[in-house]
């Protein structure tokens, strides 16, 4: 077996970087075609670790023929027998050339679910991916259902949960948190209200700055921490408009930071409320705030809808309910002892269904399979 990973317009992600580490220590002979991302935090981090890394660069998918064709010489000169694709474009690429390539195993990860408003032109691409795929693999339940939806047939869809590196986010450094404290509270405010999540309408983000305008009346010292802010996100108008109602010292605004195991000490409570069941396809931040040990408020989409418990670890809310996140704030920083049992098991019920171990397992069964 002959394995390449095939991923587009990543710069940095963890995720990608504690697989390639994992998949190299199991002996799998993987190599990597990175789309848009030459250069990237990614690109060093595979190189570094003497991982062979191909790149490709190409304007987007109705300009990608030959990016598909650069793309079908790679693999067959590296006589490639299994291709594992991830991300919009590096999906549509990378599985016309695996198909022209004759690569009997042609996998993508569904990483995305469904948009509020979706194209005609979105679904006839989906359609034609899962025609080209010979595995599909769904991160969550609720993204098996829309396969399902989509005619793809059972013994083409598994679902695989994100793996993740527990210990770390469990043991945080502590000149890393000193760090990312300075960095971003220098001031020492409280509560921190943490939120990492793109600018788009349907993370529910509006609803969260809604609710800690509530949450100053009682808190004026409190800051709300937004990590993922982009000018250019399909409601980044809005949400820059919603934080103009704030005191600017009250607000902290960071497009990205690179330490995402050490981001969550920042926090003294975190929320993610994705507006809808569907929107979310998992939702790693569920995952990573609950083995940081932060509590948390959180609406049930993607992957919260098949482990989190309403005061077991964590709190529910409503969807689009910036009154239900006022109050549930409020219940966090007042409520201790509700607040200390979450923190305990939320860590509890990450550790199995998330671990790296299993994650990896079931990938080389797949693989093998």
């Amino acid at each position: 077996m002959k394995l390449c990973y095939i991923i587009s317009e990543i710069n940095k992600a963890v995720y990608f970087e504690q697989t390639a580490l994992q998949l190299k220590a199991q002996h799998i002979d993987v190599c990597y075609i990175l789309i848009n991302g030459t250069n990237g935090e990614l690109h060093r981090f595979l190189s570094e670790n003497g991982l062979t890394v191909y790149t490709l660069e190409t304007p987007g998918i109705l300009k990608s023929t030959k990016a598909i064709f650069a793309c079908r010489k790679i693999l067959k000169e590296a006589k490639i027998t299994h291709i594992h694709c991830h991300l919009a474009l590096a999906n549509w690429i990378g599985l016309w050339a695996g198909k022209l390539a004759g690569v009997k195993t042609r996998i993508y990860t569904r990483h995305s679910g469904e948009p509020l408003n979706i194209h005609w032109k979105e679904r006839l691409i989906d359609r034609i991916q899962n025609r080209l795929a010979t595995q599909i693999v769904a991160i969550s339940g609720i993204i098996d259902e829309l396969l399902e939806k989509q005619g793809v047939p059972a013994k083409k869809r598994v679902i695989i949960y994100h793996g993740f590196d527990l210990d770390r986010f469990a043991h945080p450094n502590a000149e890393e948190v000193v760090r990312i404290s300075g960095d971003y509270n220098p001031d020492r405010q409280f509560p921190v209200i943490g939120v990492i999540a793109r600018w788009q309408e349907l993370k529910g983000i509006q609803y969260i700055i809604e609710a800690f305008q509530e949450l100053l009346k009682t808190h004026p010292d409190a800051l709300l921490s937004l990590f993922g802010a982009s000018d250019n996100a399909d409601y980044s108008h809005e949400i820059s408009r919603l934080l103009k109602q704030l005191p600017e010292r009250n607000v902290r605004v960071v497009s990205f930071e690179n330490n995402v195991y050490d981001l969550f000490q920042l926090f003294n409570l975190y929320v993610h409320v994705p507006v809808n069941p569907t929107c979310e396809a998992f939702g790693q931040t569920y995952v990573e705030a609950l083995a940081s040990g932060i509590p948390s408020v959180f609406t049930l989409s993607g992957i919260a809808r098949e482990f989190i418990t309403d005061r077991e670890n964590a709190l529910v809310v409503p969807f689009k309910s910036t009154e239900a996140i006022h109050q549930s704030m409020l219940l966090l920083l007042n409520d201790r002892t509700l607040s200390e049992r979450l923190v305990q098991n939320g860590r509890v019920s990450v550790r199995e269904l998330f671990n790296f171990d299993r994650y990896i397992a079931q990938l080389k069964a797949l693989y093998i399979s």
